[in-house]
């Protein structure tokens, strides 16, 4: 960075005003506690932040829950509050002051950042801020990447490229990475930085996104043994600690100049990810998109029926210690809904004809069972299992990622440009409140008198000076695809619709702190000394894979253990009657549908176990070709199994004319 004296001078007189104290040290043991056992606790701006600087004595490929924390509350002092109010104001120099004062409050000096964090936002800028700590005899450099607040920048998540350009890595975040990159090295010249350093980098969401792929790179710069800093400096591959929280998917099985994700390599990267926030599946799989290293997982329902609800408990009780009723927290109140397909169109009709009244109404009048009611006889899945459905379904009609690029890439990307255009950008709750709308809007975008529906809600957002037409022909495309899986997800896309809140609550950096304290003996062992509590921390899960079973005119069946002894699910169907769930154990899914030339069925199933599986067909075709298929599907880049052609990898794959059949199904790991 060009170090400039207003910027100097500006930032002082701001971060003059902020209160660094310590309050101590604290005596805490664990497993994974610092050596010796005593962690400096501080308070800054509210939070209670432990730190030991023998969190960088041990290796990077080490997990460490008390770094992690730490990581994920740098990321959220990376973010600068509110919106400029002019273009000309000097919200955009005081941008790092947040995280500024965090390094200082955690004893780490120097701090400076990119041209990019004191500018105004653009497509391809990436902000990044470096301070450094002297740690025996290393120099340990932290990087925070702005990961909120970046306006513009929207537009360049969006930003897949055909993968000439990046190795087939997402175009957008590649090119923010190696700016990351240059800037650590532009920051170790500026501070004349020498010997041994270790480099601690961390982000989240679209940061999580960058600090991925600048970890990986750089871990490829380390193995190939190139020079990656101009000056004398030596980083190893056990020097670079990267977390990341919610961060997209960046990586590409199919790059070439470097190892292939999953690879040990990336043993130094740490993603926690929550299984139910939509943002970390995208970019999509089907692409070959994924993150490098290996991921961490927010525990949910479906993953962990027996202990759910204790370890949900456990986080509630410190996300309200950090400030928030546990009344305002939603993110696991998503529920399916539906109807009869025939009705369906008329029914959305009406409820997208009283979105004027206020979405707060519609939603109160669907979930009281006015216009929709929730129906758990038909399909249970949790928002995991919603969202990952609508965007399979999603990708099929976009086609290649060569037509993702070529049909929608740049309209999405000015779209986003638009809304989220600095002192005119939409605030959390509008964007929300849009994608709800447009969602529930293209659903009967068919339904005569209601194409306009969609277009209306964007004229409703846009800045008055904007070519509203403009913007909705740049857009018009995806929504075009949106209105085509309503046909083929018509309840997944409602229940979707319905609650966008809820499920981008997911991806509410406040709620990932609370998390991340919940598994961290500091702050568990914290809140039960101030409570006269013995409560335990919640560790977070190694797997989030699952098992998928398609069943296509079969609308009867039942799911045993290995012996058949123990019925897990049962669905009842008989001929010329739709089927109805009658049971589904906690920690599987099932959906069923029917439509007007077929039904069938699908299961989600906990992996690493083996079943039984009964189907009959009462199949609504006089000639009919019943199939089933089953499938490992695998979530982590680290895992043994992951797919790389459809879905997933097959295990099972079956086509008949018979209209009854046991299988036995392997959920079992299998290369």
């Amino acid at each position: 960075m060009k170090k400039t004296s207003i910027f100097k001078k500006i930032i002082a007189g701001v971060l003059s005003a902020i209160t660094v104290f310590s309050v101590g040290t604290v005596a805490l043991t664990s497993a994974s506690a610092a050596e010796t056992g005593v962690v400096e606790s501080v308070k800054y701006k509210g939070n209670t932040i432990y730190y030991s600087d023998d969190y960088f004595r041990h290796s990077s490929t080490e997990y460490d829950e008390h770094l992690a924390t730490l990581s994920c509350i740098m990321t959220n002092f990376s973010v600068p509050l509110d919106n400029p109010s002019s273009l000309d104001s000097d919200w955009y120099l005081k941008q790092p002051e947040r995280l500024y004062g965090f390094f200082g409050s955690i004893g780490f000096k120097d701090f400076e950042t990119n041209e990019d964090y004191v500018s105004r936002s653009r497509f391809d800028s990436i902000g990044v801020g470096c301070a450094n700590k002297q740690v025996d005899d290393y120099t340990v450099i932290g990087v925070g990447i702005r990961s909120g607040g970046y306006f513009r920048e929207w537009s360049n998540n969006v930003y897949l490229g055909d993968g000439t350009k990046s190795d087939y890595m997402h175009e957008g975040w590649y090119n923010a990475a190696n700016k990351t990159i240059d800037y650590i090295n532009e920051y170790i010249s500026a501070n004349r930085i020498t010997g041994k350093i270790k480099v601690w980098i961390a982000g989240f969401s679209r940061g999580g996104a960058t600090a991925n792929l600048a970890a990986g790179l750089l871990d490829n710069k380390i193995l190939n043994d190139e020079e990656i800093f101009s000056n004398d400096v030596t980083l190893t591959r056990d020097d670079l600690y990267a977390y990341t929280f919610e961060a997209p998917q960046g990586a590409n099985y199919n790059s070439e100049t470097v190892e292939k994700p999953g690879s040990e390599l990336y043993n130094n990267i740490y993603n926690v990810v929550n299984p139910n926030d939509l943002v970390p599946k995208v970019a999509m799989s089907e692409y070959g998109f994924t993150r490098f290293g290996i991921d961490k997982f927010i525990t949910t329902e479906f993953f962990d029926p027996d202990n759910f609800a204790d370890n949900r408990d456990v986080f509630l009780n410190l996300y309200e210690e950090n400030g928030t009723p546990r009344s305002e927290y939603k993110a696991d109140d998503f529920k399916m809904y539906g109807t009869p397909l025939k009705k369906m169109a008329p029914l959305v009709a009406e409820l997208v004809a009283c979105l004027p009244a206020g979405v707060a109404e519609v939603v109160s009048q669907i979930k009281d069972g006015t216009i929709l009611v929730k129906d758990d006889t038909k399909a249970n899945y949790d928002a995991n299992i919603a969202t990952y459905l609508l965007l399979e379904e999603m990708t099929k009609n976009i086609g290649s990622r060569s037509d993702y690029c070529s049909k929608y890439q740049q309209g999405v990307s000015n779209f986003l440009l638009t809304l989220m255009n600095d002192v005119d950008a939409l605030k959390k709750d509008e964007l929300e409140y849009l994608a709800g709308k447009l969602l529930l809007s293209e659903a009967v975008s068919s339904v005569p008198g209601f194409g306009d529906l969609a277009e209306d809600a964007i004229r409703d957002v846009l800045p008055a000076d904007t070519n509203a037409d403009e913007v909705i022909d740049s857009i018009g495309p995806l929504l075009d695809v949106v209105g085509d899986v309503y046909w083929e997800r018509p309840n997944e896309l409602i229940s979707v619709g319905l609650y966008v809140k809820e499920i981008f609550q997911n991806h509410d950096n406040g709620i990932n702190i609370a998390h991340l304290e919940a598994q961290d003996s500091y702050y568990v062992a914290n809140y039960n000394n101030n409570h006269g509590i013995l409560m335990p921390k919640v560790e977070l899960r190694d797997s989030a894979d699952f098992g998928r079973v398609t069943c296509k005119d079969y609308n009867d069946i039942g799911l045993y253990n290995e012996n058949g002894k123990i019925n897990l699910v049962s669905v009842k169907g008989a001929k010329g009657v739709k089927s109805e769930v009658k049971k589904c154990t906690k920690g599987f899914a099932v959906g069923y549908y029917s439509y007007a030339t077929e039904e069938g069925l699908e299961l989600f199933v906990p992996v690493n176990r083996k079943y039984i599986l009964n189907m009959m067909s009462y199949s609504i075709k006089p000639k009919h070709t019943v199939s089933y298929s089953a499938f490992y599907q695998s979530v982590s880049p680290n895992s043994d199994c992951r797919f790389r052609d459809g879905r997933g990898n097959f295990s099972d794959w079956y086509f008949m004319n018979s209209d009854f059949l046991q299988r036995g199904v392997n959920m079992n790991y299998y290369k």
